[in-house]
C-alpha cells in the first residue's frame, strides 16, 4: 500500500524561513555586539573618556549590527504582512461558511413556509372535493356525487347536441365549439359547487409550479389525492372553459391527467382528447 505524500505547503515553508533568517540576523547582531564589548575591555573608564574611540565604536555598530537589525525588521514587517494576509483569508473563509450556512438556512426557512402554504391549499382541495362528493345538486339530481352529475349532464346534453345534429345536417358531426358550450351552459348550473374548489386547483397548480425547489415531487403528492372523478372535471374544465395555456404545460409536463379514464371522455367529447399532449395522460412505469 502506498503512502500518500503530503502535499508540501511553499508558503508556510518561505514563512519559516524568513522567521529562520530574522532570529538569526537579530542573534548575529547581539553577538557581534556582545564581541565588540569584549574586544573594548567591558568599556572600562578609559573608553568612555576617549570620545574618538566611542565614535569609532558607534560607527562600527551602525556599520554593521544597524544594517543586520535593520534587514531583521524588513523580515519580521514583512512575515507581519504575510500573517495579516493569512487572518483576512481566514476571515474571509469564515465569512464564506457563514454565509453559506445562512443561505442553507433561509433555503430551509422558504420551504418549510412553501410547505405550510402547500398543506393548507392541499387540505382546502380535499375538504372541498369532499364536500362535492357528498353533494346532490337538486332533488331531481340521480346522484349524490356532484362529480358524477356533473358529468352525467354533460352526457346527456352531448347526445342531445348529436342527435339534433344528425337530424338537421344529415349525420355532420358536432364541432369543438359546440361541444365547448355546451359544458359551459351545463357547468353554469354547477358553477357555485365547483367554483371555489377550481379555483383552488389551479393556484395550487401555479404555486408548486412558481415556488417550489421540487415540483415533480409535490405534483406527485397531489396527483395521489386525485379521483377520476376529479380528473375528468378538471379536462372538461381546463379545456373547455379555462383554456389557461400556461397551466395545461403544467399538467402534460407533470402528467395530471394521469388518472383520467380517456374512453369515458372521449364517449361525450372525443375531440378535445386531441387537443392535449399525450404525456398528460402518461402512466406511471
Amino acid at each position: 500500500m502506498k503512502i500518500k505524500k503530503p502535499n508540501l505547503n511553499w508558503g508556510d515553508i518561505l514563512a519559516n524561513l524568513l522567521a529562520l533568517c530574522a532570529f538569526i540576523a537579530i542573534g548575529l547582531g547581539l553577538w557581534l555586539c556582545y564581541i565588540f564589548i569584549i574586544k573594548m575591555n567591558g568599556f572600562d573608564e578609559e573608553v568612555w573618556q576617549d570620545r574618538n574611540l566611542l565614535g569609532m565604536a558607534g560607527e562600527f555598530l551602525g556599520g554593521t549590527v544597524g544594517p543586520i537589525w535593520a534587514l531583521a525588521g524588513v523580515i519580521l514587517f514583512f512575515l507581519a504582512l504575510i500573517y495579516q494576509k493569512r487572518e483576512l483569508v481566514l476571515q474571509r473563509m469564515e465569512l464564506h461558511e457563514s454565509r453559506k450556512i445562512m443561505e442553507d438556512q433561509s433555503k430551509t426557512i422558504a420551504i418549510q413556509q412553501f410547505e405550510n402554504t402547500f398543506f393548507q391549499l392541499l387540505n382546502f382541495h380535499i375538504n372541498a372535493a369532499n364536500h362535492i362528493r357528498n353533494t346532490k345538486i337538486n332533488a331531481k339530481a340521480k346522484s349524490n356525487n356532484a362529480f358524477d352529475e356533473l358529468y352525467m349532464e354533460f352526457k346527456r346534453e352531448t347526445d342531445k347536441l348529436k342527435k339534433r345534429r344528425k337530424a338537421d345536417a344529415g349525420g355532420m358531426s358536432p364541432s369543438d365549439e359546440s361541444f365547448e358550450n355546451t359544458f359551459i351552459a351545463v357547468f353554469e348550473g354547477y358553477k357555485n359547487t365547483f367554483q371555489h374548489y377550481l379555483e383552488n386547483y389551479k393556484a395550487l397548480l401555479m404555486f408548486i409550479k412558481n415556488k417550489s425547489h421540487d415540483p415533480s415531487f409535490y405534483y406527485n403528492i397531489v396527483k395521489s389525492h386525485f379521483t377520476e372523478q376529479e380528473v375528468q372535471v378538471h379536462f372538461f374544465y381546463i379545456i373547455l372553459v379555462s383554456k389557461n395555456k400556461e397551466l395545461i404545460e403544467v399538467i402534460e409536463k407533470y402528467h395530471l391527467f394521469q388518472k383520467l379514464n380517456e374512453r369515458a371522455v372521449a364517449d361525450v367529447d372525443p375531440y378535445h382528447l386531441k387537443k392535449v399532449d399525450g404525456m398528460a395522460f402518461k402512466k406511471e412505469d
